[in-house]
């Protein structure tokens, strides 16, 4: 487990176990990041427009970066009854916001350019799912994104201090002196499974011998993708991600993608281009 490494690592080193965790995760996540980056250009290796299309990629991190931490700072204001500073400059961040900002924002470069966005996001969203994987691992190992308690022997514990523990001991659910979380749902190592299978499900469609409608491969990918999301998200139990009226933040966003992308794909559109 990432904790119990990352405890041999920091009386090795002296670095703080923390912030070994922290960057772990910084590092799986960013290369997965490098990953979708890389795949996708390579894939454009053969339109005349790769260097803008490279260019808007880039330029659009940052805009997801602050999709990612739109959805947390909404969710701690609904929670206090106002927005503040610190709401604003302290929190976590949401994959599905990062990445449907991140989207829009390439689409709206593409546009702007007067380029078609369809090669550049069916590019990136073939192999966004591969890149996700290694940013689940990322939170596995980091301890965030944990799942409900079970019984099952897919279980595991997380040691003392990690998210599931603290949310445990303030809960009441541990024992006094207990030095790990209950046993958990390894909920980041489902989706990290899930987006692999999701990932060679697209790889095989793109391969078929009738070339696709532009955007056919993204409506695709963020469909298979909702409905992962929203059926893992039964096997959550961080509370942090927010649940109102039985259903999490994370489960109303993608049945919304999930009809957006199956509108995309079924209705007609009359340009293409």
């Amino acid at each position: 487990m990432g904790g119990f490494l990352a405890f041999l690592l920091s009386r090795a080193t002296g670095f703080s176990a923390f912030a070994i965790l922290e960057a772990g995760y910084l590092i799986l996540s960013l290369t997965g990041l490098a990953l979708v980056f890389g795949c996708a250009m390579r894939d454009l290796a053969g339109n005349p427009a790769r260097a803008r299309y490279r260019l808007i990629f880039l330029l659009a991190l940052p805009l997801a970066l602050a999709g990612a931490r739109a959805i947390p700072i909404l969710q701690d204001a609904v929670a206090v009854g106002r927005l503040t500073l610190g709401l604003i400059t302290h929190g976590g961040l949401v994959f599905y916001g990062g990445a449907l900002a991140g989207l829009a924002a390439m689409a709206l470069g593409c546009r702007l350019s007067r380029l078609s966005p369809w090669p550049l996001l069916d590019a990136v969203c073939l192999y966004a799912p591969l890149g996700h994987a290694f940013g689940r691992l990322g939170c596995f190992f980091g301890g965030c994104c944990f799942g409900a308690p079970t019984d099952s022997p897919l279980g595991v514990c997380f040691p003392a201090g990690s998210p599931a523990f603290l949310q445990h001991r303030s809960l009441g659910l541990l024992p006094d002196g207990a030095v790990a979380s209950l046993p958990v749902h390894p909920s980041q190592l489902y989706e990290t499974v899930g987006n692999l299978l999701l990932f060679a499900a697209l790889a095989l469609y793109s391969r078929q011998a009738a070339p696709l409608p532009p955007g056919r491969l993204a409506a695709c990918s963020l469909a298979g993708y909702a409905v992962l999301r929203f059926s893992l998200e039964y096997w959550r139990g961080d509370a942090i991600r927010g649940v109102y009226f039985g259903l999490s933040t994370s489960q109303y966003v993608a049945l919304a993608v999930l009809l957006a992308a199956l509108a995309a794909v079924v209705l007609p559109r009359r340009n293409t281009a």
